[in-house]
């Protein structure tokens, strides 16, 4: 479980798997990978899995927090492929790691082979509809309350935070599930402050034609923050991209439909590894020709 020097911080990833290079990213922000790893790695047959923890997140450094930007996040990226030696990775991004995800595959094309974005949006500025899901799915009163002003004061205080909101996060709320999927989580309050700082007038929806990769796009049925309609969203602004919705899954298709959302997966790359075949065999017989 190496860190490396990258762009003066430190950044924290693990490695599993043989296969397509696959660089992970998880959300928040002011989380970890944790709830991405060990959970994914049954894609280790189809993925070499490069899990890693966000600068300012997790078990990574702690730099200015001002550079803690997009820009800054999708050069980390592109620097920890280059350490890794990869000449192109796919990349898997979920929830905000979802929209580091999306400022990569735009900001750069030519080193993205596949692009998973997984319950996440092109642009957040839907507060009153999160609410309104978060009530349909039985919010208190006091989960409203987190919810309209997600601003701790303490790591500790976002842990509780996000431990009282938890149960928005899934289809059926499983206390021993959640519990083992985010309880080696570490959590950082100015990250996650930082994050909706930098969220005001981010919008990828213009740029995302940019986006040359295979791509999928994957989403549950109840998720309340990133909502089926924010997915529908990203793919009709990429030329060909699909969609997956999973119909009894909140925010983690991974945690409560593994093997449909694992399959979905694996059946994408197998097409797109078809289709890019048959496109090179074409294109050998036409020069024959």
């Amino acid at each position: 479980m190496p860190n490396v020097t990258l762009n003066e911080t430190e950044i924290f990833y693990v490695r599993h798997g043989q296969g397509i290079p696959c660089l992970v990213m998880h959300g928040g922000l002011g989380c970890d990978h944790s709830y991405m790893h060990p959970w994914m790695d049954a894609l280790g047959d189809t993925f070499e899995l490069v899990y890693f923890d966000h600068r300012g997140n997790g078990r990574s450094g702690r730099p200015d927090l001002e550079t803690l930007n997009f820009e800054q996040f999708a050069a980390d990226v592109d620097a920890l492929r280059e350490h890794l030696g990869f000449e192109k990775v796919a990349v898997l991004g979920s929830s905000y790691g979802g929209f580091i995800a999306q400022e990569y595959a735009i900001r750069y094309p030519n080193r993205v082979s596949h692009a998973f974005f997984m319950d996440t949006a092109a642009v957040f500025d839907y507060a009153d509809e999160v609410k309104m899901h978060a009530t349909r799915k039985g919010a208190t009163p006091e989960m409203l309350e987190v919810l309209d002003s997600l601003s701790p004061e303490s790591d500790e205080e976002f842990a509780s935070m996000m431990d009282l909101i938890g149960p928005l996060y899934y289809f059926n709320f499983d206390p021993d599930l959640a519990a083992r999927a985010m309880g080696e989580t570490i959590y950082c309050a100015s990250a996650a402050k930082r994050g909706f700082e930098i969220l005001k007038g981010w919008d990828t929806r213009p740029r995302l034609a940019q986006v040359t990769a295979p791509t999928l796009v994957l989403v549950g049925r109840d998720d309340y923050i990133t909502p089926p309609n924010k997915s529908q969203d990203i793919q009709g602004h990429i030329p060909g991209a699909e969609l997956k919705i999973f119909e009894r899954s909140g925010h983690m298709p991974h945690l409560e439909e593994p093997e449909a959302f694992f399959a979905t997966i694996r059946d994408f790359v197998s097409r797109t590894r078809a289709s890019d075949q048959n496109r090179k065999t074409r294109g050998g017989e036409s020069a024959q020709a």
